[in-house]
């Protein structure tokens, strides 16, 4: 992986994660790989884990999950350094990290049968 190139693993069955992933890779100018949770993921990735919230592994091979993780890809994502920098700072990280992991289970997502997925 080049250096500051970060692949974040989302939730594919969740249509607002999967338009906000979409958002940070087409701004990460290759710096910003997508990888969904719910299909093939590497053996150091719990799916439910990594369900539960985002994770993103670091170019040293590290990974990161929740508010860290978004910091991560927004440091990557030219334009969006600011956020990470503004976010970063404990007395902020830690409450909105804690915020995102309460309203996380309240994503919207597909549902899927017969090979036919709605929301």
């Amino acid at each position: 992986m080049k250096p500051d190139t970060v692949i974040a693993y989302y939730d594919g069955a969740c249509p607002l994660c999967v338009h906000e992933m979409k958002l940070y890779e087409r701004r990460g100018q290759g710096h910003v790989v997508l990888h969904d949770v719910t299909g093939d993921i590497p053996d150091d990735i719990n799916r439910q884990a990594a369900l539960d919230a985002l994770h993103v592994r670091l170019d040293d091979g590290r990974v990161v999950t929740g508010w860290a993780a978004f910091i991560e890809i927004w440091r990557v994502t030219p334009g969006m350094g600011w956020l990470a920098a503004l976010t970063r700072p404990a007395p902020i990280r830690v409450p909105l990290d804690w915020l995102y992991r309460k309203l996380a289970p309240y994503r919207p997502r597909r549902k899927c049968a017969d090979g036919a997925c709605s929301l």
